[in-house]
């Protein structure tokens, strides 16, 4: 998270800056209010300041106070958000490195679900805590030094000692309330897959299968509430232990305070700025234990984004520009399950034309999968123009257009070209050379992802780099497939 903080780290000195200078306006409010009383229970040349000036004073205190305290909050937001914005940015291009074998071992739900639950919990419930209780250690070394000025003290050590012996009692829950968070959060991304998967098979929700589908649905929903409750449970006793803390330290104060005046070794202004100081460490010593709690639930769900980013940063491929020779496969051998392939070897030639065909399950879709490193081989080798596959990056030089493959809920130009990554030009000459008339329909529209199947093969191949003659072979190729597999 180190990497985050320094990306924000001007936002988070103005914060603390602006937070630092509305402690102290807020912890003049005390200090005023003693002198204030003690005007009338004072000799006249005792008093430090007159009426006119603690009341000038005051006002201005509560004036600079909203102030700052808006400034405050206005620079939390943005850094909040910012920091919300980087582990999104950062999350989403890391899972992009992925290869696709490490990529499919998960569900897209589980991916989505850390992409719109997780990051932002981490933001509210995580990185906000952190900020918050450093600026309430802030806030408590302020008001420490306003109330050995303006208080008695003994009672000033009741309270700072006091504040310093609750900030440990939330320790003992912290560990147990992370374990029930954990659990909770990764139910819910088992609900979010479930529900992903529901909504995807629309198709075949009817008459007959909806209240099946709804009880499927409601059992993952009822074991994601009950989880819920657990944590919230939990949660609820923790911060019912902190605030028992916090109010112990105001009842030490309160008697010691009530002591002293009883014996008039204080005076009723020392008595109201103590109580006043007391309501002011409560604040940031509270917010410094429940953030505590929060940051260590969170634990979990923060190494487990971080280890996907980092997973994802993957070593550099040397990148392929041009093919000049063949494709060769050696010895090559690939298990999955009850299926396999062993010592496969072949050779393609540049310049030639090939077509794979056999029945349903024999590995044609496989040997292309390999190709495309979507699989990993066991054994074996497969190069490029005598260059192992597993060693380049093969972008410039290779694409496959998979039976059903996605399309983005985008227009034509964005998914032809997949958002300008391929040159938008060659794109617009193969459509203006294609004597289909359904291109001007697929052209036009906002949506691809509504396009009729036939539609959606035009589109396929709109996205490649290919010249026009290769355009049809490859729709030539995917018609014998059609004919024989």
């Amino acid at each position: 998270m180190k990497k985050y903080f320094l990306e924000i780290k001007w936002l988070l000195i103005l914060q603390m800056i602006f937070d630092v200078l509305f402690a102290a306006t807020n912890a003049a409010v005390p200090a005023l209010q003693k002198l204030l009383l003690d005007i009338f229970t004072v000799k006249e040349g005792e008093r430090h300041l007159s009426l006119l000036m603690i009341i000038l004073l005051y006002i201005a205190c509560i004036i600079f106070g909203a102030v700052f305290s808006y400034l405050d909050m206005y620079f939390s937001w943005k850094s909040s958000l910012k920091f919300e914005m980087l582990l999104k940015r950062d999350f989403f291009r890391s899972v992009f490195r992925y290869n696709y074998e490490e990529f499919s071992s998960r569900d897209v739900g589980e991916y989505i679900s850390i992409q719109g639950n997780d990051i932002t919990e981490l933001e509210q419930d995580y990185i906000t805590p952190i900020i918050d209780m450093f600026k309430s250690f802030c806030q408590i070394v302020v008001y420490s030094v306003f109330i050995f000025k303006f208080v008695d003290y003994r009672i000033s050590i009741v309270i700072v000692v006091g504040t310093i012996i609750s900030v440990f009692i939330p320790k003992l829950l912290s560990k147990s309330l992370a374990s029930r968070r954990s659990r909770y959060l990764d139910q819910i991304g088992i609900y979010v897959s479930r529900i992903k998967d529901f909504l995807e098979g629309f198709k075949i929700i009817n008459r007959r299968t909806r209240d099946k589908i709804n009880h499927e649905h409601e059992k993952v929903l009822i074991e994601t509430r009950k989880l819920r409750f657990k944590y919230g449970k939990f949660k609820t006793l923790a911060i019912t232990v902190e605030s028992l803390s916090i109010n112990a330290v105001g009842m030490s104060a309160f008697i010691m305070s009530a002591i002293l005046l009883m014996n008039h070794e204080i005076t009723v202004g020392v008595c109201v700025a103590a109580f006043g100081y007391v309501n002011n460490f409560i604040s940031p010593v509270d917010g410094f234990i429940y953030g505590f709690n929060l940051i260590g639930s969170l634990t979990g769900v923060k190494n487990k984004v971080l280890s996907f980013i980092n997973n994802g940063e993957q070593e550099k491929l040397n990148v392929k520009k041009d093919f000049k020779k063949d494709i060769v496969f050696e010895n090559v051998s690939f298990k999955y399950n009850n299926f396999d392939v062993k010592n496969l070897n072949l050779k393609f030639e540049k310049g030639k034309k090939y077509a794979v065909i056999g029945h349903n399950g024999c590995g044609k879709s496989t040997l292309i999968n390999l190709l495309m490193k979507y699989l990993t081989i066991e054994s074996g080798t497969i190069k490029i123009d005598g260059e192992d596959v597993r060693n380049i990056d093969t972008a410039d030089i290779m694409y496959c257009v998979n039976q059903n493959d996605h399309i983005f809920s985008d227009n034509f130009i964005n998914n032809a070209t997949v958002y300008l990554s391929y040159l938008k030009k060659n794109a617009e000459r193969i459509a203006s050379q294609l004597n289909v008339k359904a291109i001007n329909a697929i052209k036009s529209t906002s949506d691809c992802q509504k396009l009729s199947g036939g539609e959606e093969q035009i589109l396929f191949y709109e996205n490649n780099s290919f010249d026009y003659n290769c355009y049809r072979y490859l729709l030539n190729c995917m018609r014998i497939f059609d004919n024989n597999c």
